[in-house]
């Protein structure tokens, strides 16, 4: 599950580079192609006002630099997203949250059968938790970089299932499961990745708990953000133009509710997943293209439904008998759960993962399906569930390849050129990874 501050987001600073390429004219980078009120001259701009961004600009405020976030929501918090149920103005969380304690139902969501399943208790996930990190604390660069040795330690280019097998820690997974939804497929990553989204960070939390807001709506923390930062932000806002090949600045076009505008900056920070389909107006070169384009994505659903015939306090778990450690094979449901509202009337949260980014009507359709054979597998009324509230938060992780990670990565793309650019990984906190390819600097 998504827990913020939390590596849920990549980040991408671009400081001064040389890739060039032709400028659409509604891209324009030029000042002189700009009324002057249309130029905002700052130490660093921020492409993306989730967690990272938001909590990037105001470390950078601290520090004494100005800031400009360009976002294309209008609000700050990304992945970071409360919905309010209308009647009763109660906020329900649908990105940032963590599961609560047992009772927890076990089903295959495949059949709508429940399983009978009980999960490793507290004491042998707390030796599993302790060997794995213990097998963590042997890799201290991978919290904050890919500054690793060489060759590679060959655990880490085991898949997160063959590492539970050769050290014995299947009472580990099915939390894991739970907790880093969004990683898929769970098995099949590899342990540079897990070391990374399971790492001591979250494993103190897991030991000690997880913060949480009072107002049980995160969305508000991003609020006031955004009340702090007041003018330093470009809402309902779009990158349309770049150009890096200046020696002392970057240049940044935007198309804003307001016209176009130009953000001169001394750096540059993308807090945007790397794959292409978001690098439109990006001055990537052919070498950064190339790069990038072998980045893929997953993708992670949430909504809010009525109407379900869930029971009150119901906490569904998708369980897959048979399969390993009875992870179930993405795309399809992590979990569902009840939410109590006032006057006694209770919704249904739903999180929803596939190692792709799926269409969202695919989603939510696969969604009602699994619904419809959990009430028929258990003599419920087949209802029609309403949806109160959908939102993607995809692309969710963008991935090397496995089989190009970490060597190749580090090997094949000396030829690489443009500005220096450094991604900083915001599922999991703000924690900086490099990977050294010419003049670029890759983290994931």
């Amino acid at each position: 599950m998504l827990k913020y501050l939390s590596l849920a987001v990549l980040s991408t600073l671009i400081t001064l580079g040389t890739a060039t390429r032709s400028i659409p004219r509604c891209g324009a980078t030029d000042p002189a192609d700009y009324d002057s009120r249309d130029v905002y001259h700052r130490d660093v701009v921020i492409i993306g006002g989730g967690s990272s961004g938001v909590y990037s600009a105001m470390r950078l405020r601290d520090h004494g630099k100005t800031v400009m976030i360009i976002e294309k929501q209008d609000k700050l918090g990304g992945h970071a997203e409360a919905w309010t149920d209308p009647p009763s103005g109660t906020p329900v969380n649908i990105g940032g949250v963590v599961f609560a304690t047992p009772p927890r139902t076990f089903v295959d969501c495949t059949t709508g059968t429940v399983v009978d399943f009980t999960e490793p208790d507290a004491a042998a996930f707390a030796v599993a938790l302790d060997k794995y990190s213990s097998h963590l604390s042997e890799f201290p660069a991978l919290q904050d970089s890919f500054n690793m040795t060489y060759p590679v330690h060959p655990d880490l280019l085991l898949s997160f299932g063959e590492f539970v097998a050769k050290y014995g820690l299947g009472d580990l997974v099915p939390q894991v499961f739970r907790y880093n939804q969004g990683a898929a497929p769970l098995l099949d990553i590899s342990m540079v990745y897990l070391f990374k989204y399971l790492n001591s960070g979250e494993i103190s939390s897991l030991k000690q708990g997880f913060l949480s807001v009072n107002c049980h709506s995160v969305t508000e923390l991003y609020r006031r953000a955004a009340d702090g930062l007041a003018h330093d932000v470009l809402f309902d806002s779009t990158v349309v133009g770049m150009d890096r090949s200046l020696p002392e600045e970057v240049r940044v076009a935007v198309q804003t509710p307001a016209g176009l505008k130009l953000v001169i900056a001394k750096k540059l920070l993308s807090t945007i997943p790397p794959v292409l389909a978001n690098l439109v107006g990006y001055d990537i070169s052919a070498e950064e293209r190339t790069l990038f384009s072998q980045f893929f994505a997953n993708g992670y659903y949430t909504g809010v439904l009525n109407n379900t015939g869930l029971d009150p306090g119901a906490a569904l778990v998708n369980h897959a008998p048979g399969r390993p450690h009875g992870i179930p094979d993405l795309p399809g449901i992590y979990a569902m759960h009840s939410t109590p509202l006032p006057g006694d009337r209770f919704l249904t949260n739903v999180f929803y993962g596939s190692p792709a980014v799926l269409p969202d009507d695919e989603v939510k359709a696969d969604i009602v399906k699994a619904i419809h054979r959990y009430q028929m597998e258990n003599g419920l009324p087949v209802t029609r569930p309403d949806w109160l509230t959908f939102s993607s938060h995809s692309p969710l992780i963008s991935w090397w390849p496995m089989e190009r990670s970490p060597t190749a990565s580090t090997t094949d793309s000396s030829g690489c050129r443009g500005g220096v650019i450094l991604f900083i990984m915001g599922r999991r906190g703000i924690r900086m990874s490099l990977v050294r390819c010419g003049g670029l600097l890759i983290t994931t």
